[in-house]
């Protein structure tokens, strides 16, 4: 499996200068990890970097590395469960996908899914490629635009008569419908993370149950690394889970890790 992340201590080296640089503690804490890192240490650079996590600085680049040091270090479940962290973040960095696609073939639960409708899989697409802040800071622009070319369209009206006028409106109308159609993917993926919740299978199998008790029925077995929706929790001791909504059942809790707590 080692041959997988070549790019990471790269990354490693020169994410030195993150925003937690702007704290002296936490930049010396982001340098140990990396040095842990590269002499090998992986688990000590785990410690670091959830040392940093715990203290609500983070990034996509501190979960992606913290991802990176769970891969090396034999983890499957916890690097898959912080690249999606990282993810989250930074949807359109093409190293998280890297990782997380090859990591794909070393989980034993495999789901064909089918084809989606053409629209709706574009849909989804931009969904997964632009993060919340990213989406907002677009649509802020946008408006903005729009405000400077009603000024234009309200000059143009005076000065040029009707045909600047109309071709002004024309741009308008198509920046209108980039903002309403930003602003529902928007919407929606905001509405999604709120009401559902996802979570990594971290043990090497596990058995779903039919009920939260020990000696309940076992529906079926997943296995480390497999990507499940969490419906509900009981006291932090059992889950209710969903693996592709088509099979549902309990599972205890500690045996998965939540991609956003």
């Amino acid at each position: 499996m080692k041959h997988m992340i070549t790019i990471s201590i790269v990354l490693l080296l020169c994410l030195v200068s993150l925003p937690l640089a702007a704290d002296p503690t936490r930049d010396q804490l982001f340098k140990q990890g990396v040095s842990a890192y590269i002499g090998e240490d992986y688990q000590l650079s785990i410690d670091i970097f959830l040392q940093l996590e715990e203290s609500n600085q983070v990034s996509w680049e501190l979960f992606y590395n913290l991802g990176n040091s769970y891969y090396r270090n034999g983890e499957l479940g916890n690097a898959i469960r912080y690249w999606e962290k990282a993810k989250i973040l930074a949807p359109s960095q093409s190293d998280i996908d890297h990782n997380l696609l090859i990591a794909e073939k070393y989980i034993i639960d495999k789901v064909v899914l089918p084809d989606m409708f053409p629209l709706f899989k574009w849909y989804k697409q931009i969904q997964r490629q632009l993060s919340l802040s990213v989406s907002i800071q677009i649509i802020g622009f946008l408006l903005l635009l729009m405000i400077l070319l009603l000024g234009l369209v309200r000059r143009a009206s005076r000065l040029n008569g009707k045909n600047h006028k109309a071709r002004y409106i024309t741009i308008l109308s198509v920046f209108l419908v980039l903002i309403v159609l930003l602003s529902s993917i928007t919407i929606d993926t905001a509405q999604r993370r709120k009401k559902e919740k996802y979570a990594i299978i971290l043990e090497d199998s596990v058995e779903i149950l039919s009920e939260p008790t020990d000696d309940a029925m076992v529906l079926f077995i997943l296995h480390e690394g497999s990507k499940v929706k969490v419906n509900k929790n009981i006291e932090d001791l059992w889950s209710n889970i969903s693996y592709f909504d088509d099979k549902v059942g309990w599972i205890q809790s500690s045996a998965i890790g939540e991609i956003e707590e």
